[in-house]
């Protein structure tokens, strides 16, 4: 009788970047970003990608999901002003996506600011980024006034953050996918 071993399931860990992350978060969001038809620009508003995991001026925290020794998606945390958050730099490698992986970036994040006394945060987007923006939704964002033509983005979205966004206890989260 021959039986089936099970596949092996990777195990998926957020952790804080690192400075060695920055040239695989690059190549991943530049890939992500062609999915969209989007063209990135390392020199002006996607410069932050290609300088992932170094201690930047505003940026709170950067955050990469890696499956194995492979960086599937990153997130950067930045402070708006005093009391806000502005989310960045979120993207999903299209190989891993719809595995949950956005979900548990953004979660951990949110987790982030609320443990930093921020009341709210703050996002720009596009309009084809259409699971991105269902995934918001779906985790309480509002929609506000879109943001201004020079930011290169469509549509902004807000989370204020209350009781009800729970926090994640661990500092590094593993989950099988």
């Amino acid at each position: 009788i021959q039986t089936k071993h099970p596949a092996k399931v990777p195990l998926m860990e957020i952790r804080v970047a690192m400075h060695s992350d920055a040239e695989q978060v690059q190549e991943m969001a530049y890939s992500a970003m062609r999915t969209f038809e989007l063209t990135p620009d390392p020199e002006g508003i996607d410069v932050e990608l290609g300088r992932f995991g170094e201690k930047l001026n505003g940026v709170l925290i950067q955050l990469v999901a890696c499956v194995g020794d492979r960086i599937a998606g990153c997130i950067s945390l930045s402070r708006k002003d005093p009391s806000t958050g502005k989310l960045s730099g979120f993207y999903v490698d299209p190989c891993f996506r719809g595995r949950g992986i956005g979900e548990k970036l953004i979660e951990r994040a949110v987790s982030y600011a609320q443990t930093n006394s921020l009341t709210g945060i703050y996002l720009e987007t596009w309009d084809k980024m259409e699971a991105a923006v269902r995934l918001y939704i779906k985790l309480g964002w509002q929609r506000i006034d879109d943001p201004p033509a020079e930011s290169g983005a469509q549509r902004a979205y807000y989370l204020e953050l209350t009781a009800d966004n729970k926090p994640l206890k661990n500092d590094i989260e593993k989950r099988a996918l």
